[in-house]
C-alpha cells in the first residue's frame, strides 16, 4: 500500500504566500519612499523659486538705491536737473523720474529699480540739497505718486 503525501501538495500554496507578502510589502514601501522623495523634490523646487524671487527683489531695490544716489549727485551738480533717465545694468535697470520741487529745498526724488519681473520704487523727500543732502523721508512705495511720470 502506498501512502500519498497529500499534505505536501496542499502545503505548496501556503509556502508561496510569504513570497507574495514580501513582494507586496516591498512594493508598498517603495511607493511610500517614492512619494516622500517626490514631495521633497517639489518642496526643493518651490524653495529655489522663492529664493530666486527674493534675490531678484533685492536686486531691484539695490538698483533703485543706485539711481537714488545718482539722482542726489545730479541734483547737487544742477538744481534744475530734469531727471527722466534710465540706466541699464546686467541685473536689470533703474529709472530716475522727473523730480518735484525747485531750488535747494523741499525736493522729491522718485526712482524705480527693475530686476526680471520685480520692481521696487522709492520716494525720497529732501529737506535740503546743498551744502549737503538732508533727507526728510525715504520710503518704498507700491505706486509713485509724488513725482511726475
Amino acid at each position: 500500500m502506498r501512502i500519498h503525501h497529500c499534505q505536501r501538495s496542499a502545503s505548496r500554496p501556503w509556502s508561496k504566500r510569504p513570497a507574495y507578502i514580501f513582494l507586496l510589502s516591498v512594493l508598498f514601501i517603495m511607493a511610500i519612499a517614492i512619494s516622500i522623495v517626490g514631495s521633497y523634490l517639489i518642496l526643493s523646487i518651490a524653495s529655489l523659486q522663492n529664493g530666486l524671487a527674493l534675490m531678484q527683489a533685492s536686486q531691484a531695490l539695490e538698483l533703485a538705491t543706485t539711481c537714488a544716489e545718482r539722482g542726489f549727485v545730479e541734483l547737487m551738480d544742477d538744481s534744475a536737473y530734469a531727471g527722466d533717465e534710465t540706466f541699464e545694468f546686467t541685473e536689470g535697470n533703474c529709472s530716475i523720474l522727473p523730480p518735484e520741487g525747485f531750488g535747494n529745498e523741499n525736493r522729491t526724488l522718485c526712482v524705480e529699480g527693475v530686476s526680471s519681473q520685480h520692481t521696487r520704487r522709492l520716494e525720497i523727500v529732501l529737506a535740503r540739497v546743498l551744502p549737503s543732502i538732508q533727507i526728510y523721508s525715504w520710503r518704498e512705495v507700491a505706486t509713485i505718486s509724488s513725482c511726475a511720470q
